[in-house]
């Protein structure tokens, strides 16, 4: 493509961006606002190259198939999931934890949720697998067990650490990959603008609601495995003049002109990402904390409840309840109200109503 007659107002198509509209001319950049997926600033040579539009072939939409092949995605055995590090914000050995299950088994409750009592009109396969769901000490927290439905007797699957007073969030389900036993599974859902995937802790109980394409609300809590007071992180950086120029143009009435030269600040930044080589419930976070809560003996830990901004979409704060117990902090005092935190932790959830 020849872009040098191009001008504001010119139409473009491009070979994987689409049709597009040229919204700002610069000496190596254009500005492009392209059919229904929003504005680009593109180098002209990358316009300039030949990109052929490549077709792979289409699998089925999973939203097309039958339920439950529409929404449960069975996992391979070679994945692997490591629930024993759950327990590190907790106690040293996750052994220790075992080794009083006898004395835990006979005063667990039976956990109780939103699909207990109410049935949607679809039944469940009837080779899925049959479980339920112990909890001690208390059915708000503590620990959690997965126990497998056979006819000798009940098999202990796992067991992890939960919180289930945490924040509530709308989101949209796209697909639950189901582990290799049939009683546990992650979700994969949309949050906002972004994709986020936990692990559900009451999937017995709820699994038969869920449904992809469909909206929900969710009850999040993240564990920490580690957290503490966020570095200082500061970059000077010098932009290209066609991005200041391109970025002033698009300026609103009242907002202060962009410059060349810049500072970057971490100060006040929500960001929520995937921990490259861990399970894909595990997210690595920074965030400016809202709300303090303390709270006494977790499974033997006390801590703090702390509400805080993981991600923005615009104007929306996407605020997270992470509980950090006093084994996970590493700051010398409390996490305090307007300071910025960092860390890492496991992203959990459950069902706590369909939309």
């Amino acid at each position: 493509m020849d872009t040098r007659n191009l001008v504001v107002g010119s139409r473009i198509e491009h070979g994987l961006h689409g049709s597009g509209t040229v919204t700002f001319v610069g000496t190596d950049y254009l500005g492009i606002a392209f059919d229904g997926t929003g504005e680009a600033l593109i180098r002209r040579e990358s316009l300039e190259k030949d990109v052929p539009v490549v077709v792979e072939p289409q699998e089925p939409a999973r939203d097309t198939l039958p339920w439950p092949a529409s929404t449960f995605i069975p996992e391979g055995e070679s994945a692997q999931h490591y629930l024993g590090s759950h327990w590190d914000p907790f106690v040293e050995d996750s052994k220790e934890l075992m080794g009083r299950l006898p004395e835990i088994l006979p005063n667990a409750l039976v956990q109780t949720g939103y699909g207990e009592s109410r049935k949607p009109a679809r039944s469940l396969p009837d080779d899925w697998p049959k479980g339920f769901q112990l909890v001690w000490p208390l059915r708000v927290q503590g620990m959690a067990l997965i126990l497998r439905v056979e006819k000798e007797a009940n098999m202990l699957v796992s067991l992890f650490p939960f919180f289930a007073t945490g924040s509530q969030h709308t989101l949209t389900v796209r697909e639950v990959s189901v582990w290799e036993g049939g009683l546990e599974a992650q979700i994969t859902a949309s949050w906002g603008e972004g994709e986020v995937t936990f692990f559900d802790t009451q999937y017995l109980i709820n699994r038969a609601w869920y449904e992809t394409g469909k909206e929900y609300d969710f009850i999040f809590s993240g564990i920490a495995y580690n957290a503490g007071p966020a570095e200082k992180h500061e970059w000077k950086i010098n932009r290209h003049p066609d991005e200041v120029a391109w970025m002033n143009q698009r300026l609103k009435e009242g907002e202060e002109p962009h410059e060349t030269a810049c500072t970057v600040s971490m100060d006040g930044a929500a960001m929520f990402l995937p921990v490259s080589g861990w399970d894909v419930d595990d997210y690595s976070f920074h965030a400016p904390v809202k709300s303090v809560t303390e709270f006494k003996d977790w499974l033997g830990q006390d801590g703090w409840r702390v509400r805080a901004t993981v991600m923005r979409f615009g104007d929306e704060d996407a605020d997270l309840d992470i509980l950090i117990t006093r084994r996970a902090w590493s700051g010398e005092a409390p996490p305090q109200v307007g300071q910025d935190i960092e860390g890492r932790l496991w992203l959990q959830g459950y069902l706590w109503m369909p939309r």
